[in-house]
């Protein structure tokens, strides 16, 4: 499983706190029924997060640099996942995915590059 891949270190897993996912290119509602006006081929998933406060062992986390998010289809073999490097916001917008179920989690780096355990998987379902 793609989870099992990554060691905890010194940086604790984060949980995911919200999720947004909208239609590239239509109006978010239709007129009455909540549904957009103009069907699209992509979607965006907005993701945000609480920052973590200790580390691994409940230390004061005092050295955290940022967070990379890792995400794949849930059809797509181990291994097979997107990483993208963030900095230390605590949200991130992913565009341009084709509709399908998706798993979203992230990790938190630390000053020596030390990368935390993947928060648990969060699964989306873009489109219907």
């Amino acid at each position: 499983m793609w989870r099992e891949r990554y060691m905890r270190t010194g940086v604790p897993a984060l949980g995911v706190l919200l999720v947004s996912v909208f239609a590239a290119g239509c109006t978010p509602e239709g007129p009455g029924d909540g549904i957009p006006t103009h069907p699209s081929d992509t979607y965006s998933v907005t993701l945000e997060w609480d920052a973590p406060t200790t580390d691994a062992v409940g230390r004061p986390l005092e050295d955290l640099s940022g967070y990379r998010l890792y995400y794949r289809e849930t059809e797509s073999a181990a291994g097979s996942e997107t990483m993208i490097e963030l900095g230390a916001e605590t949200g991130v917008t992913v565009s341009g995915l084709p509709a399908g179920d998706y798993l979203f989690a992230v990790t938190a780096l630390d000053t020596l590059g030390n990368e935390s355990a993947l928060s648990d998987p969060l699964p989306v379902q873009v489109g219907s």
